[in-house]
């Protein structure tokens, strides 16, 4: 995660003493006497203190400058008068919340905390964002959560969302049982942070994979969740992770769709060699957007890749207008033993070839044995020798 700063315009060291103390080590304090472009680079919350600014300068001023240097980064007045006159003055004047000087440490990490999670959604460099799609939720589920165990096993900090209703295939191919799903993760939203997600989340252990599920272990579709909440929440979990895998499963609603693909870096969309799916595929990259921008960053992964089925993969893509397309060979009696053992093929030491296309897919490269490279070069000598 993109560590975040607090800025204090002040000299108070006791002030920062306890904005420091209240955000237990969430985020750095840093005292400065202006805003500077160097001071804003990243995520941040900038701190005004009242009792900083010259009697000559009005607060209205210099709230005004703050947010003008702070370049979209939130704003916020530390002040000891607490007049609804005096607060509405500061909001009119750019702050973007009021922090009493004699706040107890929760009510200023609610309120710091709260904008930090903005700033870092907006201006954390995120991680990798993938998005998998499919008319057939479960397989969509299985490539997610291979290519996410994958990409977890290289060593970066790996989430995947299974947006599978109404329980999580991923949970059940990974085995692993999950009881903190969105609704928990957007309720929390306001303290998440890197910190909270590691504590928090399903964890698979041989592989180092967190998981976040919409049902939660609940076998039950969450209510009262808003589109919007769902796009915040991912906005915010990108600049938490090194990668982002989401399976979209069973999700249909149009503008969570597109706002999920906008972010995504790269969508992978799922489909058999079928008429009828292909068609369901057709549909969801309407609802994502099937210009030519959202297609060039569209890969097609042939499920169940088989060379004798006339509607080949190449056939596919040119239909469905994918930048590109990958076929996925299927070991089905070995994927289903896989999937009811709860042991992901991406775990497996001697990948067959689907795992070895998820890994291409995943851009992991398979590294070359010193054997082969032996055995190239042998026979490369032999071909060489009647020429010579």
């Amino acid at each position: 995660m993109t560590m975040a700063r607090i800025i204090l315009l002040s000299v108070d060291h006791s002030l920062a003493g306890r904005i420091g103390d209240a955000m237990q080590g969430r985020a750095a304090v840093e005292l400065a006497q202006a805003v500077t472009p160097d001071l804003v680079e990243g995520p941040c919350v900038i701190l005004v203190d009242r009792d900083a600014v010259p009697p000559e300068r009005s607060i209205a001023t210099a709230l005004s400058a703050a947010t003008e240097g702070a370049a979209g980064r939130p704003v916020v007045l530390v002040t000891g008068e607490t007049a609804a006159e005096e607060i509405l003055h500061a909001i009119r004047s750019g702050a973007d919340d009021v922090i009493r000087r004699d706040a107890g440490g929760d009510e200023i990490a609610t309120i710091i905390g709260r904008l930090l999670n903005r700033s870092t959604a907006d201006h954390g460099k995120g991680g990798r964002l993938t998005l998998i799609l499919g008319a057939d939720a479960e397989a969509a589920a299985l490539v997610a959560t291979d290519m996410a165990v994958s990409r977890a096993r290289t060593g970066s900090s790996t989430l995947l969302i299974d947006f599978t209703m109404p329980t999580s295939a991923a949970e059940a191919y990974l085995d692993l049982p999950v009881s903190y799903g969105i609704a928990s993760a957007i309720a929390d939203i306001e303290r998440l942070d890197a910190s909270l997600l590691s504590s928090t989340l399903a964890r698979h252990d041989p592989s180092g994979l967190m998981l976040l599920t919409l049902d939660g272990g609940s076998g039950a579709e969450p209510a009262g969740i808003a589109p919007a909440d769902i796009a915040a929440l991912v906005r915010l979990l990108r600049a938490c992770c090194g990668d982002l895998v989401i399976c979209a499963g069973s999700l249909r609603h149009p503008g969570l769709l597109r706002t999920l693909a906008s972010l995504a870096d790269r969508v992978e969309l799922v489909c058999a060699q079928s008429i009828r799916e292909m068609d369901a595929c057709r549909r969801l990259l309407e609802r994502i957007g099937d210009d030519e921008a959202s297609l060039s960053r569209t890969r097609l992964l042939v499920w169940d890749h088989q060379p004798g089925i006339l509607l080949d993969s190449r056939r596919m893509g040119e239909i469905l207008r994918t930048s590109s397309t990958l076929p996925l060979p299927i070991d089905q009696i070995r994927l289903r033993n896989a999937l009811n053992a709860g042991r992901p093929l991406g775990l497996e030491a001697a990948p067959d070839r689907y795992i070895r296309a998820i890994r291409t897919a995943c851009g992991i490269e398979p590294q070359r044995s010193s054997k082969s490279l032996e055995r190239l070069r042998r026979l490369l000598q032999r071909t060489e020798e009647p020429a010579a």
